[in-house]
């Protein structure tokens, strides 16, 4: 993690003198997470794509300040939070919607049917993730999907490490359950706060 940091920081540093090629670099690095992070407040991938976009700009404009910044990931995560934010209180009469939920398709009987099954189990759980709280939502993305530890989210959002893991647990107890009402029953047992916390293990372990 520290080599990583270290890697941003001199991307950073090379885009304040003046780098195309580290911009692209952290562009090619950053953007569809930035994007995937920014759509869980805008709800619109027009939106998102608008804020990272900007975010980006605003790198390649900022000139000396870059250099003062210390955790350059923190930095671009809660740039596009605080971006988020301020659309969604420029938007107080819009309410914050949920993904518009898709039926699970009906199993079909064939050769592939095992293809099928996984597929279906897939879209189920994307749909379980969908229903989570939002902020439950917004730390096991990031974590489970973007590989960034508990500590890392808790400065992204502003709230405690404590929050940030008790919400991720509550997270994956609550996938599981909802995928062994799906599946008749429940293979793993009772999972760890150790196991749901891992960054490392993937949430299918427990399913």
């Amino acid at each position: 993690m520290q080599e990583s940091k270290q890697k941003m920081i001199s991307l950073f540093q090379q885009i304040h003198e003046g780098n195309r090629a580290a911009f692209n670099e952290l562009f090619l690095l950053y953007y569809d997470r930035l994007v995937a992070f920014a759509q869980q407040y805008t709800k619109q991938s027009e939106n998102a794509e608008e804020i990272v976009s900007e975010l980006f700009v605003k790198v390649w404009l900022k000139g000396d300040d870059l250099v003062n910044i210390l955790n350059p990931e923190v930095y671009l995560f809660v740039s596009v939070k605080n971006a988020g934010l301020n659309l969604i209180r420029a938007n107080k009469k819009r309410k914050l919607l949920f993904p518009d939920q898709e039926a699970a398709p009906e199993k079909m009987g064939s050769d592939n049917g095992t293809i099928v099954e996984t597929k279906e189990l897939t879209n189920f759980l994307d749909q379980a993730i969908n229903n989570l709280p939002e902020q439950r939502k917004i730390i096991f993305k990031l974590i489970k999907e973007d590989g960034l530890k508990s500590k890392q989210v808790a400065e992204i959002l502003s709230i405690s490490n404590r929050t940030v893991e008790n919400q991720l647990y509550k997270a994956v107890k609550t996938l599981a359950d909802v995928v062994s009402e799906y599946l008749g029953y429940h293979p793993k047992g009772q999972i760890s706060k150790k196991q749901a916390l891992s960054t490392t293990t993937p949430l299918l372990f427990f399913l």
